[in-house]
């Protein structure tokens, strides 16, 4: 235990030097001001899960390959391989550390919004700890996946093409929970299933939208975790193996 929270140590000491949690937090109250500024109370059941996977989503993609591509850069990688530390010791610190960011991000960001929201009045506030659960679920699913994705790379060039491919993918489903095109094919897109947590924050879901919400989730962040594994395994461990 004692390892795993000294890697975790580490990797935060990193965030903040790389002024990762400088940047999120800059970019959250930067949103927030602009959401309570241009939105009304009622519109956040539409606007907060769009911004998760529009903005909140896409950061998480590119704190966790610019991590671990500087890691690389820097040898560190190949030197955790021969250290003491597991390799699901390694990923789960890369995966509580950033999801914490992702989590502290849309927190300044929505909650900034809601603050300033009740000052003028007329706020009724969403099922918080409902909401807390989508928003960390959202930011898990996005580190496993960009876990998948950048340990196939060895630059950060060579990974941002592929990268914003997927991010458009994951982020289509804004279309569907802004009521814009009202389709099922958006609910197979994996960032739906939390998606529809946050939006249950907000509104009463139908007995379908709780067993997808919660059902998906679960399903969809087991299956990235062994999928991100057995990448890390297969494109890092035992190329240097």
């Amino acid at each position: 235990m004692s390892r795993f929270l000294s890697t975790m140590k580490t990797d935060m000491v990193v965030q903040v030097r790389t002024n990762l949690y400088t940047i999120g937090i800059g970019a959250g109250v930067l949103v927030a001001v602009a959401l309570s500024q241009l939105a009304s109370p009622d519109q956040l059941v539409l606007l907060v899960p769009t911004l998760m996977l529009l903005v909140v989503g896409g950061s998480t993609l590119l704190y966790v390959s610019a991590m671990i591509i500087f890691e690389k850069d820097e040898g560190t990688l190949w030197a955790m391989i021969v250290s003491p530390v597991r390799p699901y010791e390694y990923l789960w610190s890369k995966i509580i550390t950033l999801t914490g960011l992702a989590t502290l991000e849309s927190v300044v960001m929505i909650g900034g919004a809601m603050l300033i929201m009740r000052f003028s009045g007329g706020l009724a506030l969403p099922n918080l700890p409902l909401l807390l659960l989508g928003i960390v679920a959202i930011g898990i699913l996005y580190t496993l996946i960009g876990i998948i994705l950048v340990v196939r790379y060895r630059s950060i060039t060579d990974y941002l093409i592929p990268m914003a491919g997927v991010a458009v993918v994951l982020q289509l489903p804004f279309l569907y929970f802004l009521g814009w095109v009202e389709h099922w094919a958006f609910l197979l897109v994996p960032t739906s299933a939390p998606t529809m947590l946050m939006v249950g924050a907000y509104r009463p879901l139908a007995g379908w939208e709780w067993a997808y919400g919660v059902g998906g989730t679960a399903v969809l962040l087991i299956g990235l975790t062994l999928w991100a594994y057995r990448a890390f395994q297969t494109h890092v461990i035992q190329k240097v193996g």
